[in-house]
């Protein structure tokens, strides 16, 4: 089956499914979901009770075993006779994600609008339904449950409506949009996704001993084969902040491209947002500075591409790089004016970076990449539009781009005999 025909069985079908689930949620409402939460606490309160009885059973007392028992049957206990409680915890979670969809939304609408780019209204329109889902949801303990549920119903309703919708246009191929170039794939879901560059990197610590030694900073190698990539992928993971959610830098002709919220001084929203930086600058100097300036460990994965994939892999980087200027970092702009100044006062990333390795910067002329936004313009937006003619982009349905996304598609493509994803490094 063609990849176009498979992103339309694959839309098609949940597109069908979530109408579904919206309207039967709609329909029967809380008499589904009391019978459903009863099984649950009823299979909660069983498998508590098991680990009770090995407790028992077993002569050397494993007290691991009484302490799940215990918070199993405490949950168990709590859902049979308390079942609005996490039925509103869950709806609360997901309203928050549903919000942060939202907010993220909105601002890629704001950013579509003020650069007079086409799709904004959609982006508008979209943004405030799950706004408005997210808040309802969020403060779903303060309506009626049948009300709250209602209102997740209709969230997977419209949900579905919309995919139908992608999948008539394709069908009847008024529209050639680069969803369907792409291939759609099932991923984890946001919340798993966004740490999982964590999760690996604590995987990782496991059989890894950081090296103290700069010349050696390659620790684990592995190939699938003798041939060398031309086109290498980084993911970047550090134990706290945001550096657990990761960055995301690609490799290609001998050159590392890098794009993040490295101008400090246009920080807004919390530092979530400001203008868009890409950086070049060599492999062999900058890992060794990040590892170096952010204690960071990265995840280095090799792709082999075709000649023709190179082409325009190649084209897509000299096209970004049209739209953009060259930019200086405050040192920089700094030792222009007086060579005398002492390069340790200014402490701000880029300037660490002019001081540390030969870098150059640039800042675009044009949105998206004109304004940086963690949620949506990001790294992985970026590296995601380069490498669009290589087969390995991943189009995202829930709205929100995170490393992790890449970071999981690429360990499952490197276990594949047939991928372009042919080694994986690791520098620590």
């Amino acid at each position: 089956m063609s990849t176009k025909y498979q992103n339309q069985f694959i839309l098609f079908c949940t597109g069908i499914l979530l109408v579904a689930l919206g309207g039967i949620i709609i329909v029967f409402n809380e008499t589904i979901f009391m019978p459903l939460f009863f099984l649950v606490a009823i299979a909660f309160f069983i498998d508590g009770l098991s680990h009770l009885i090995r407790f028992f059973i077993h002569k050397q007392k494993d007290w691991k075993l009484l302490q799940d028992s215990s918070i199993k049957v405490f949950v168990g206990l709590i859902i049979y006779y308390l079942p609005t409680v996490p039925i509103h915890l869950v709806m609360m979670i997901f309203g928050g994600y549903t919000a942060i969809k939202g907010f993220a939304k909105i601002i890629a609408y704001r950013t579509l609008r003020k650069s007079h780019l086409a799709g904004w209204y959609q982006l508008l329109v979209s943004g405030i339904f799950l706004l408005t889902i997210g808040f309802l949801l969020l403060f779903s303990p303060f309506f009626h449950l049948n009300q709250t549920l209602n209102t997740f119903g209709l969230y997977f309703l419209m949900y579905g409506i919309v995919n139908l919708y992608f999948f008539l246009l394709n069908l009847l191929e008024r529209t050639k949009i680069d969803d369907f170039k792409r291939k759609i794939r099932i991923t984890l879901p946001i919340f798993v996704e966004a740490f999982l560059p964590k999760m690996v990197l604590k995987e990782t610590n496991n059989f890894l001993k950081t090296s103290s030694d700069p010349s050696s900073i390659s620790e684990f190698v592995d190939k699938k084969n003798d041939l060398v990539p031309n086109l290498e992928i980084f993911i970047h993971v550090t134990e706290k902040s945001f550096g657990a959610i990761g960055h995301m830098d690609l490799y290609f002709d001998g050159e590392i491209i890098s794009y993040g919220n490295y101008d400090e001084a246009s920080y807004r929203l919390f530092d979530t947002m400001g203008d868009g930086v890409l950086m070049t600058s060599s492999k062999e100097d900058y890992i060794p500075f990040c590892i170096k300036y952010s204690q960071k460990t990265l995840f280095g994965f090799g792709i082999i591409l075709t000649d023709e994939q190179v082409v325009k892999v190649r084209n897509a980087i000299s096209e970004l790089k049209s739209t953009a200027t060259p930019w200086r970092s405050e040192l920089e702009l700094a030792l222009m004016d007086n060579p005398n100044i002492n390069p340790n006062d200014y402490s701000d990333y880029a300037s660490d970076v002019s001081k540390e390795i030969a870098a150059s910067f640039y800042k675009f002329k044009n949105e998206p990449f004109k304004s940086y936004f963690v949620l949506t313009t990001n790294c992985v937006l970026l590296a995601d539009t380069i490498l669009g003619p290589s087969g390995i982009d991943l189009l995202k349905l829930n709205g929100i781009l995170s490393p992790g996304t890449y970071l999981h598609y690429l360990r499952q493509e490197l276990k594949k005999t047939d991928s372009n994803v042919i080694s994986y490094e690791i520098y620590n």
